[in-house]
């Protein structure tokens, strides 16, 4: 089973973190067929090998197909352990990312993300071919903030194997002020990126999810222009094959150990998040629920039948059973955003028939 290149609807970058797989896996399985997600292989934690990370993925998006690439942004943190040492094995340039081909061809849905830093043209081929022999589409990953200098090569060897089953994604990462990595990425596309065959989809990536939430005491709405991004990106570059992602409501690994945040409560709707939390008057979880459904967003996610919907009631109710640790409230967040945009253009969402209920 592979991802078909063609077909792409939403295709969310996520890092293989707890909160993420918990939001992912309680998913309904209408919502789930309409993901072509980027999974970002790291080693789980405490785990002894690196492939008990894949058994995490398949575990929440089961016998799916999706892409992989390797999160770039991991710490190592103890060389000695093997799971570590095989994350590192993966990015070895020996014989073009030898390693890395070898290892995608024990994931038998994973399409790859082409491994590209130090090879030549010929080698870049070579990897392409090693892929198609494996029946696999494949994807040319991007990442504004590790530019590929090679990146000419990558583009010639892709333009000398076709484009049946090969896709384009520009990542941005997390960013606070958009508009300069907006033109950057319309002036990537019309420029270096413009010998691209027109049927090769593009995917379009970037997270601006808050970093900090001290400034918010009561309630506060942050918006994302992604998809606002996508429709004039489309009109600019004249390519109609963009199809949308982001980071699922999170972003990218961060150095150092973050300090527990004070009890907040999250809500994703269709073009960006609520917030409830207040540490003068000392809210707990069950306060910034509250305070989440009485709001006027919450009228988009009332009826939606999914599970973050129902952590938000339940915790409104007895936190004990809804959501009590930061940890739940990113799941739940990122549960109602990945449902939210797989079906963005599918009109009233509280209609469907998910078919498959969410398992607590």
């Amino acid at each position: 089973m592979a991802v078909d290149v063609s077909q792409l609807n939403y295709v969310p970058t996520l890092a293989v973190r707890a909160s993420e797989m918990n939001g992912l896996q309680r998913l309904p399985a209408a919502s789930k067929d309409r993901l072509q997600p980027v999974f970002l292989l790291a080693p789980w934690p405490n785990a002894t090998e690196l492939m008990r990370a894949i058994d995490r993925i398949l575990g929440a998006f089961p016998d799916r197909p999706f892409f992989l690439d390797i999160d770039k942004d991991y710490q190592v943190t103890n060389v000695d352990v093997l799971a570590q040492q095989q994350w590192l094995d993966l990015q070895d340039p020996a014989n073009g990312y030898s390693n890395w081909v070898g290892f995608v061809d024990t994931v038998p849905n994973a399409s790859p993300c082409l491994q590209i830093a130090g090879l030549s043209q010929n080698q870049i081929s070579d990897q392409i071919t090693a892929f198609q022999e494996m029946g696999r589409p494949f994807a040319l990953r991007i990442e504004l903030g590790r530019f590929p200098p090679n990146l000419p090569d990558a583009i010639a060897a892709i333009n000398a194997v076709g484009s049946a089953d090969c896709a384009i994604m520009v990542d941005a990462g997390w960013l606070v002020d958009t508009l300069p990595t907006r033109l950057r990425i319309a002036n990537l596309i019309t420029t270096q990126l413009n010998e691209i065959d027109a049927q090769i989809p593009f995917v379009i990536s970037y997270t601006t999810i808050p970093k900090g939430f001290a400034e918010v005491e009561g309630v506060d709405f942050a918006t994302f222009d992604n998809r606002e991004f996508l429709a004039e990106l489309i009109q600019v570059t004249n390519r109609q094959r963009i199809a949308y992602g982001d980071w699922g409501s999170t972003r990218p690994r961060e150095k150092g150990i973050a300090s527990r945040p004070k009890p907040r409560i999250d809500l994703a709707v269709r073009n960006g998040w609520l917030s409830a939390r207040n540490k003068p008057e000392e809210w707990d979880f069950d306060d910034a629920a509250s305070e989440i459904m009485s709001s006027d967003q919450w009228k988009e996610v009332d009826g939606l039948g999914i599970w973050g919907e129902f952590m938000i009631r339940q915790t409104a109710i007895n936190p004990a059973l809804g959501i009590n640790t930061p940890q739940k409230n990113v799941a739940s967040r990122v549960n109602l955003h990945l449902h939210i945009q797989a079906f963005y253009n599918a009109g009233d969402i509280k209609g469907i028939n998910l078919d498959e209920q969410w398992e607590d």
